[in-house]
C-alpha cells in the first residue's frame, strides 16, 4: 500500500491546535505591501540583547498589592510582607520566589495608560500604540517589527520563527496580524496547555516530505508566470509553506517542546509556567526565534481578588507568575553564552514584564476586589543591558499619582510606547524608524509620539541601563 504524507505526519486539526493562529489571520485578507522605512530622527539604540521576552499579564495585576506595595484597609492578613531591600517590600506569600531574584530586576513604578478597558488595554499592550479603529488593519505588532527588522539578519540555520507567541489566543484581542508588513513576519501563536508536544518527522516521514516538497516546488516555478499581476498574498501563502517545511524537517524544533516532568513542577505546569521553560529551550536552541511574547491570563479580578475560596485570585496568578518567572531568570543566568565567555544567556535576554493598567488603590470596592485604573501602575525588567536593583519613579503613600515619573520627562509618565522604545533600543533598533508608504497613507512610527489623547515622549527609558 502507498503511503501518502497524512499517513506519516500528524493530523491537521493538531498541528492548528499546537499553534499558528497568528498567521491563519495574517494573510487571510491582505497582499503583500511594498515597505519603505526612514529613520525619523536620532538614536543609538544599545544592542545589548540579542532576545527579547515579553511576559503580558493580561487583566492587569494590582500594583499596590505586589512590586509597589503600600498597606490600606484592603490588604489581606496574610501577605507576610517582608523588606526585601531597603527601598523594595514584597509579600513572601506571593512571591516567595522571585523575593530572592529583585536584585536582577529594575522596577519602573510610574507608568501610565492611555486606556483602561481590557480589550484596547490587550491591543496597545501587543501594538505598542492605542487602538484606531480605522488605522488597525494596517498595524503590525510589536513582535512582527521585530521580524521584519532581523529578516537580513537571519542565518542559513535560522529554520524557527523569528517571532512566536505564547497564549495569545487567550488574549482579549487574540494575535494580531501583520498589517501592512509582509504575512512571513507572522507570529506562531502556540498554547501549550491545550496544543500538546512537539511532533519530530524523520525517517520515512521526512523523505516522504522533501520529495512532497520537492514535486510543490516544481509546480510553483512551473506556474508561476500565470500567477503574474494577481494578488500578492499567493506569495505571502508560498512564504508559509516554505516555514512550515523549515520547521519540520529540523529536529530540534520537536526538542523546544521536551519538558522534563522536574522542570514543569519548577516552572508550573499552568499557562504561564509552561510558557515560560518554552520560551527558555527557544533562546538556548537559538535558532531564530528573537521575539517572544507571553500571555498569562485572567488577572481581571474585579471582585473576590483576596478570597482563597476562588478558582482564581491573587494569590493563584501571583504564585503562578512568581515561579515561572524566577525559575526562567535563574535558568537563563545559569546558562553561559555560546558566543560570549563572559555573558550568560540572561545578558543577552531583555526579559519584561508589563500589563495594561493597574487596579485602583485603597481599600476594596463593595465586592471585595479592585477595578480598573490607569493613572499609575507598573513594570518589570531584567536581563539584556538593564541594571538590576532599581526602582524607577514612585507614587505618593496610597498608590494613586505618580510623585516622581524617575526619568528624564519630569513631567510626562512613561507609556507602553516608552516600554517597546526600551525592548528596540536593547535589541539594537531604531526606535524612531517609520515606514511612510502604508495603505493609509499615513507614517507608521515605531514609536508613535502621538497618543490617545496627548503627545508622549517616543524615548526608551534610559535609566534601566546606565
Amino acid at each position: 500500500m502507498r503511503k501518502t504524507i497524512s499517513d506519516l505526519l500528524p493530523a491537521r486539526r493538531d498541528l492548528l491546535r499546537l499553534g499558528g493562529y497568528g498567521i491563519l489571520g495574517a494573510f487571510a485578507d491582505q497582499a503583500l505591501w511594498p515597505v519603505r522605512a526612514r529613520a525619523a530622527g536620532k538614536t543609538n539604540p544599545r544592542n545589548t540583547a540579542r532576545f527579547a521576552i515579553v511576559i503580558e499579564l493580561a487583566g492587569a495585576i494590582s500594583h499596590i498589592d505586589t512590586f509597589d506595595f503600600k498597606e490600606n484597609e484592603g490588604t489581606p492578613k496574610d501577605l507576610d510582607i517582608r523588606q526585601v531591600r531597603n527601598d523594595l517590600y514584597l509579600s513572601h506569600r506571593l512571591f516567595p520566589e522571585l523575593s530572592q531574584e529583585m536584585d536582577k530586576f529594575s522596577i519602573v513604578r510610574s507608568m501610565k495608560s492611555h486606556e483602561v478597558v481590557h480589550f484596547r488595554g490587550q491591543y496597545y499592550t501587543q501594538a505598542g500604540r492605542p487602538l484606531n479603529p480605522a488605522q488597525a488593519p494596517e498595524i503590525p505588532s510589536i513582535g512582527t517589527v521585530v521580524s521584519y527588522e532581523f529578516e537580513k539578519a537571519r542565518r542559513e540555520s535560522d529554520t524557527f520563527p523569528t517571532y512566536v507567541g505564547c497564549n495569545l489566543d487567550t488574549s482579549g484581542c487574540g494575535a494580531l496580524s501583520t498589517g501592512f508588513l509582509p504575512p512571513r513576519h507572522s507570529v506562531l501563536d502556540i498554547n501549550l496547555k491545550t496544543g500538546g508536544g512537539g511532533t519530530a518527522v524523520e525517517g520515512d516521514a521526512l523523505a516522504l516530505l522533501q520529495e512532497r516538497y520537492r514535486l510543490l516546488s516544481e509546480l510553483d516555478k512551473a506556474m508561476s508566470s500565470s500567477r503574474s499581476g494577481r494578488d500578492r498574498s499567493f506569495t505571502g501563502f508560498r512564504s508559509f509553506q516554505e516555514s512550515a517545511y523549515q520547521i519540520l524537517g529540523d529536529a530540534r524544533w520537536p526538542k523546544v517542546f521536551q519538558m522534563a516532568d522536574e522542570e514543569k513542577t519548577r516552572y508550573g505546569d499552568n499557562q504561564v509556567g509552561l510558557a515560560c521553560l518554552f520560551a527558555r529551550n527557544l533562546v538556548q536552541a537559538d535558532a531564530g526565534t528573537r521575539y517572544i511574547h507571553i500571555v498569562h491570563p485572567d488577572w481581571d479580578h474585579h471582585k473576590a481578588i483576596f478570597d482563597h475560596t476562588q478558582k482564581s485570585n491573587h494569590y493563584i496568578r501571583c504564585t503562578e507568575f512568581d515561579r515561572a518567572m524566577a525559575n526562567l531568570l535563574r535558568d537563563l543566568s545559569a546558562a553561559k553564552s555560546p558566543r560570549d565567555a563572559g555573558k550568560s544567556l540572561l545578558d543577552e535576554t531583555l526579559v519584561v514584564m508589563a500589563t495594561e493598567f493597574g487596579r485602583v488603590p485603597g481599600p476594596l470596592n463593595g465586592i471585595a476586589g479592585r477595578h480598573h485604573y490607569n493613572e499609575a501602575y507598573l513594570s518589570l525588567y531584567a536581563g539584556g543591558g538593564v541594571k538590576g536593583g532599581r526602582i524607577i519613579g514612585g507614587t505618593d503613600a496610597p498608590g494613586e499619582k505618580v510623585v516622581d515619573t524617575g526619568w528624564k520627562f519630569r513631567k510626562i509618565q512613561p507609556r507602553t510606547e516608552n516600554l517597546y522604545a526600551s525592548v528596540y533600543s536593547a535589541l539594537g533598533i531604531d526606535w524612531r524608524k517609520e515606514m511612510t508608504n502604508t495603505p493609509s497613507k499615513r507614517a507608521y512610527r515605531y514609536v508613535d509620539v502621538l497618543g490617545a489623547t496627548d503627545f508622549i515622549p517616543d524615548d526608551e527609558i534610559a535609566e534601566l541601563f546606565v
